[in-house]
């Protein structure tokens, strides 16, 4: 019976062993730039779940962008969209990062997909921005968003067959 209950534990115990030797070298493995793409489609999962307070732990305190928001007013403008919008699905089209010490370039080429929340019409728009990060305590942080003219926006109504 001890023998059993020994050989049961050395088990576990490998198992575990085994399993955290393979998320280390999955970690070291990933770099930067797979450590980037992970932030920015964890902050994507936050913005289609409309949750604005798990978004501020992605945005630099030192936010600031060319229309003269900072990390307050961005967050403002994030949860105005989010009650006047539902069903909110982003599709990342294309992501290419390029990082430079501490800080990072993000070209980002998305399609996003909305409702209104008086309407049953999908409303759709492709969106170009290229998103600058630096790294504070091994996290990437948004530190200023530049977003291209976005196309016109195309409505996409379910029920019409």
């Amino acid at each position: 019976m001890k023998i059993g209950v020994r050989s049961l534990i050395i088990l576990t115990l490998c198992v575990v062993l085994s399993v955290v030797i393979f998320h280390l070298t999955a970690v070291m493995l990933e770099g930067e730039q797979g450590r980037l793409k992970r932030t920015i489609h964890k902050a994507k999962r936050l913005a289609e779940r409309e949750n604005v307070i798990g978004l501020t732990n992605y945005i630099s305190i030192d936010y600031s962008d060319d229309l003269g928001n900072d990390r307050r007013t961005l967050l403002f403008i994030a949860k105005r969209l989010f009650d006047e919008y539902k069903n909110i699905l982003i599709l990342i089209d294309s992501l290419e990062t390029e990082i430079a010490g501490k800080d990072a370039r993000a070209l980002l080429e998305a399609t996003v997909y909305w409702q209104d929340n008086d309407s049953g019409a999908i409303t759709y728009d492709r969106i170009k921005c290229i998103a600058l990060f630096t790294k504070t305590d091994k996290r990437w942080l948004l530190v200023e968003l530049k977003f291209s003219e976005p196309e016109e926006r195309r409505i996409f109504n379910p029920n019409v067959g």
